[in-house]
């Protein structure tokens, strides 16, 4: 067995954890980050179209009597910024003080007025293109100038893709390929890890392809993390704080395999699974022109005494439209060939619109993350995660929206053609909550038990809005790394 110093180990090189690290680098602090996949370079990413590197396979497994659900995460160096939609909005003052305002849910710790520096913060280190960011929003496409004023309140949506240069990243080239960016514009965690010099200065140190097995602790103080290296040798790093920074299930399964097994871990877990409303008009829809997947967000449904009965839902119309295979498909079933068919597919994309729509699910104890008794490579209990579906908080929300939605667009001739559930399993929240005495971790993140520990990222989500979540964990991330080097 190897051993290393440091006086912070961060577990996890998403943006979570490298921004934390940032925080730390800059304050004179060492920092180990430790970091279960590999770093794989942008220009790597579009010659090979992955994002993990070598050895990142996922370490979960459903419950055998539990619904399959698609959870999705990137184990490499940015984490699953590496593959996200940069999609950036803030929470709102009343997602934070759920239970006070509305007597449903729970509430944070702390309001928006705590967090507003952070969100400044963590918008600059993103490059949030948007109305609180430092650069200017996108354009609103065409299908935003259409339903927009419909869709009141209605602005630009925050994304973390400049629409002109910040700092060393390029501009958003507006091909509106987002996931694997093609100019590299859009933040991803390598971002961090480059423009901020991370792994040149001195006392940062980034282990790749190393898994950490469990928390090492003395008493009711964490000393440090034991690891597995690339070649299968266990790693002792010895520091002073433990900063556990992965995603939500995996943070679960850390504090679970070091035997930190209080009530609340692992429990209420949550994802925004998106609802995708596919609507028929009587006027042409604008599809195929925006600079990027979604240009505008829809507040129609957020906030307001409905949260004491159903969830917020935020609502961003999608700007490249129909998939043209499911309108040709969809011809050919009606026996159409030729310039019918041809004349099917243009009418049908040229007159559909595309709303995805993603709510907001209250706290539930039966979602959850456990050790599973069947073991990966490394021979570590796979993270086995049981997760029914939404509850009727979450479908009120999706029914009230597709039938309101339908009367505001009235004036467009609008008919509901389909509503279908997509893109889930990317955000894992909740699983290891933050409260001021109840919950696993503190206020400031620390573990309520375990002097020097932390749990950091969407796992410490109380409850969740509607919002997308990463610029929230950001925020708390940069909050996290000043508290940290602060106590230094």
């Amino acid at each position: 067995m190897s051993d290393r110093t440091a006086d912070v180990v961060v577990v996890g090189a998403g943006v979570c954890g490298l921004l934390v690290a940032s925080e730390l680098a800059d304050a004179g602090v060492e920092v180990a980050i430790v970091e279960r996949g590999a770093r794989r370079s942008h220009a790597e990413q579009l010659r090979t179209g992955e994002h993990a590197g070598p050895g990142a396979q996922p370490n979960h497994e459903i419950h055998p009597h539990a619904r399959p659900y698609p959870w999705t995460y990137v184990y490499g160096v940015g984490g699953s910024t590496l593959a996200w939609a940069g999609v950036t909005p803030r929470f709102a003052e009343d997602d934070f003080r759920l239970h006070a305002t509305y007597g449903v849910g729970r509430d944070w710790p702390f309001g928006l007025e705590e967090l507003a520096p952070y969100y400044e913060a963590a918008e600059l280190a993103l490059g949030v293109a948007g109305p609180d960011g430092p650069g200017a929003p996108h354009p609103l496409a065409p299908v935003d100038e259409l339903v927009g004023p419909h869709l009141a309140p209605y602005g630009p949506l925050p994304q973390a893709r400049p629409s002109a240069a910040i700092g060393p990243r390029p501009p958003c080239t507006g091909w509106a390929t987002c996931e694997l960016c093609p100019s590299d514009a859009r933040y991803t965690g390598l971002h961090t890890l480059h423009d901020r010099a991370l792994t040149s200065r001195r006392g940062v140190a980034l282990l790749e392809r190393t898994v950490v097995s469990h928390v090492l602790r003395d008493g009711g103080r964490a000393t440090g993390v034991e690891a597995i290296g690339p070649d299968g040798e266990r790693v002792r790093i010895a520091a002073g704080k433990v900063v556990l920074a992965a995603n939500g299930l995996e943070n679960a399964g850390l504090l679970l395999r070091s035997q930190l097994d209080g009530p609340d871990v692992g429990r209420w877990l949550f994802d925004h699974e998106h609802r995708v409303l596919e609507l028929e008009l009587d006027v042409p829809a604008h599809n195929g022109r925006g600079a990027t997947p979604a240009t505008g967000l829809s507040r129609a449904y957020a906030g307001g005494p409905h949260r004491a009965e159903r969830g917020d839902v935020l609502v961003l119309p999608v700007t490249p439209g129909l998939h043209i295979a499911a309108a040709l498909a969809d011809g050919m079933a009606q026996g159409l060939r030729g310039p019918r068919l041809r004349a099917h597919v243009s009418d049908r994309y040229e007159r559909t619109l595309l709303l995805d729509t993603v709510g907001e699910d209250l706290p539930r104890q039966d979602r959850y993350v456990e050790l599973s008794p069947n073991r990966d490579a490394h021979g570590l209990p796979l993270n086995r995660i049981h997760y029914p579906p939404d509850s009727g908080y979450l479908e009120r929300s999706h029914a009230f929206v597709a039938e309101d939605v339908v009367r505001r667009l009235e004036p467009l001739g609008a008919r509901l053609v389909r509503s279908r559930p997509a893109a889930g399993g990317a955000h894992a929240l909740g699983t290891c909550r933050m409260g001021e005495a109840d919950g696993v971790v503190d206020p400031d993140l620390r573990h309520h038990e375990v002097a020097g520990l932390y749990v950091a990222g969407g796992s410490a989500f109380p409850s969740y809005g509607a919002a997308h979540p990463t610029l929230t964990i950001a925020a708390l991330a940069i909050r996290l790394g000043r508290h940290l080097a602060a106590e230094r």
